[in-house]
């Protein structure tokens, strides 16, 4: 009896359940992560030629507000690369450099750079503002699906930009790391060059779990039972459950 009552009160509470923590999804704002708004953070790796100042993003990773973003060389045919002065202006650039697949040598591919964003919450959804410097490319993540937009012709400078949502084969997918990475279009192409200037990355505290077919083992009929879970005759007065439904019996 009491065990009948007990199922019956847990489908309810997990009902109530659901409904709040549902309520406790909303998705962020967008935090986003701007390259030259967060430049001074870093310390000059290198001085070319020309005595332009650069960091290897390959030792730096941009924290901001419980995200991160890790840039790796991987296959790339360069290291991702930052100018943090220009000798000429003596200002910093607005955007990272990101290369493509090598063109020769054990790392020869189309698969380059990868920028890897974490985040403390779950992602929902990436927008990156980026542009193609020379050839045609495309960026892949590791899971969800990107769909690129903006206007952009092989072998012209575009803008190539990309928004992932966490979104895999129709359905929501519960994740705190993405990983880009940074493609040539195909064998034939030369490396791709992505300038990558900022992303706006949403996220949610938690996603719903999609709590599906729970039953509860069904009361006997025409049982009648009080709210202490005992069993009661038909001339029970007051509140009772009979057949998982409460009633008031005058």
């Amino acid at each position: 009896m009491i065990k009948n009552l007990r199922s019956i009160f847990m489908v309810a509470l997990m009902a109530v359940s659901r409904s709040l923590f549902a309520q406790n999804t909303t998705e962020t704002k967008g935090e986003e992560i701007k390259v030259v708004t967060i430049n001074s953070s870093f310390v000059k790796d290198a001085t070319d030629k020309n005595n332009n100042e650069f960091v290897y993003l390959e030792k730096h990773a941009i924290d901001q507000n419980g995200i991160s973003v890790v840039f790796d060389k991987a296959k790339g045919s360069g290291a991702p690369t930052f100018k943090i002065k220009d000798a000429k202006t003596g200002k910093a650039d607005n955007f990272v450099k990101l290369f493509g697949g090598a063109l020769s040598g054990d790392k020869a591919g189309t698969d380059g750079n990868t920028m890897t964003f974490k985040a403390d919450k779950y992602i929902t959804k990436i927008s990156i503002a980026a542009s193609n410097a020379s050839q045609y490319g495309t960026i892949k993540a590791n899971c969800g699906t990107v769909t690129m937009s903006g206007a952009t012709e092989d072998g012209k400078r575009g803008n190539i930009d990309p928004t992932w949502t966490n979104v895999e084969n129709g359905k929501a997918i519960d994740v705190k790391e993405v990983v880009f990475t940074i493609c040539r279009a195909a064998e034939a192409t030369k490396y791709e060059h992505v300038r990558y200037a900022k992303a706006t990355v949403f996220t949610s505290e938690a996603l719903p779990t999609g709590i599906t077919n729970i039953t509860a083992e069904k009361a006997q009929n025409g049982v009648r039972y009080n709210l202490a879970g005992q069993r009661v005759s038909k001339d029970f007065k007051g509140v009772v459950i009979e057949n998982g439904k409460k009633m008031i019996v005058k």
